[in-house]
């Protein structure tokens, strides 16, 4: 073989290896991701690492949250071949109740994957149930009275709850507890009386101070429409 084709056969063979040099985005714990029980006002918090199982430099161009709700922190954005960088996943439980599922979307230069998505759930737990969640009085009058009942519960299986204390932050209402200390599965009533002194749209809401310190706090929104007489 001549040297001149000696040194095409080279050139072909560095061409067709630099052709076939691709990056591949993998995410090592896979494409769910389970955060387990939470509760309600906490963050859900969860580290997976991206790696890059390709021959050639992976780059990661845009890590992007489903929601406002949900915070994404990417270490490394310029992944060599076998090198992985820590993606963390923290998920603001705040207003959420049950089961939640939200998305992650990571784009890259992997022409095979250029969006992976990252679907991720959480449990979101509350320390007490409440029915009704929001207390509206409508069409309520001056200078008369008006009652509602809000049902609490222990939703727990195991742990009982004390309620500490039963505040009403809104104008004109006033708050009674049936009973405070909850044993699991047990629930008692609370009784709120609205009195309103001037008409308008008002706006406040209830709030229950728990001894579980995962969340001492709970509140109850109320609004009420009022008329005059």
């Amino acid at each position: 073989m001549s040297r001149f084709m000696l040194f095409c056969t080279i050139g072909l063979f560095f061409c067709a290896a630099g052709l076939l040099a691709q990056p591949k985005i993998e995410i090592t714990t896979g494409p769910t991701l389970d955060m387990g029980d939470v509760y309600s006002g906490q963050k859900a918090e969860r580290i997976t690492f991206v790696k890059n199982t390709g021959t050639d430099t992976l780059l990661i161009t845009e890590v992007k949250a489903q929601c406002g709700c949900t915070a994404t922190f990417m270490t490394e954005k310029r992944l060599a071949p076998k090198d992985s960088g820590k993606l963390s996943i923290s998920f603001n439980t705040n207003g959420v109740n049950g089961k939640a599922s939200k998305e992650v979307y990571v784009s890259s230069n992997d022409p095979a994957s250029p969006k992976v998505t990252i679907r991720f759930s959480a449990n979101v737990l509350n320390v007490l149930d409440v029915t009704p969640k929001m207390l509206a009085f409508d069409a309520a009058k001056v200078d008369s009275a008006y009652t509602k009942i809000i049902t609490v519960s222990n939703p727990s299986a195991k742990d009982a709850v004390k309620i500490l204390s039963v505040t009403s932050k809104f104008e004109q209402l006033e708050v009674t507890l049936m009973k405070n200390q909850l044993m699991p599965g047990e629930q008692t009533q609370l009784q709120a009386v609205l009195k309103p002194l001037k008409s308008g749209t008002l706006n406040g809401s209830i709030e229950i101070m728990t001894d579980n310190p995962n969340q001492p706090k709970y509140e109850i929104r109320v609004v009420a429409f009022v008329n005059r007489k």
